[in-house]
């Protein structure tokens, strides 16, 4: 429930699912007053750029957006928020950065993960649907010094988001992990240690390891 959280100024909560990013960036943009800003979350690094080019390219250079991405250091990512009026960003934004004049956050619900794939034997970038905690701190960005307005482009029914993120280890490829057990001081394995992971990945993930690890002898 979105409405759930407590801020410290109101935040009003609209499903817009379907609607175009972009288009609803410039509805945004043309509407803000003084230094309002927009901030935007989107599934990927690649969508971040692909964006933030669009954008510029649509609106003729009127409209810019700059990319906020975790290969950026503190001190960018602070000049940035600064100076700027409009972002793109993935899950950095959710928590590390400081916005003085947040207004709106237009979140896709989505996030793009490494997923390792046991039947082909190989990791792949899956887009997954973003955990109730991920929506929740996206929108808890708003509502600190002044009120929002959020703008979720989806309605997911009841149940089909997670709770919480799932751990990586739990959708990794456990080769490497499986290896430095071996090569430790506790000279033991994935299948050994399973029990004392916090979060323990599934045991065909675990045999799959093992397995690989015999195989390259």
């Amino acid at each position: 429930n979105l409405t759930s959280i407590s801020t410290r100024f109101p935040i009003s909560v609209n499903h817009v699912a379907g609607e175009n990013i972009l288009d609803l960036v410039q509805q945004l943009y043309s509407k803000r007053v003084r230094n309002e800003q927009i901030l935007c979350f989107v599934g990927s690094v690649q969508e971040v750029h692909e964006n933030c080019a669009l954008i510029k390219s649509i609106t003729k250079g009127a409209i810019i957006a700059h990319p906020l991405v975790q290969s950026q250091s503190a001190i960018d990512q602070e000049k940035l928020i600064e100076q700027g009026t409009l972002f793109f960003s993935t899950t950095v934004a959710e928590t590390s950065l400081t916005f003085p004049c947040l207004k709106y956050v237009i979140d896709t619900g989505v996030i793009n993960m490494p997923v390792y794939n046991i039947e082909l034997e190989r990791t792949e970038l899956k887009e997954i649907i973003a955990a109730e905690s991920t929506t929740k701190q996206r929108l808890g960005r708003l509502g600190r010094t002044q009120p929002g307005e959020f703008y979720a482009l989806y309605n997911y029914a009841p149940g089909e988001q997670r709770k919480y993120p799932v751990p990586q280890i739990c959708q990794s490829e456990l080769v490497n992990i499986d290896f430095m057990l071996r090569k430790s001081r506790l000279r033991t394995n994935m299948l050994d240690f399973q029990e004392y992971f916090p979060n323990k990945p599934e045991q065909p993930y675990i045999t799959d390891a093992i397995k690989q690890l015999q195989l390259l002898g």
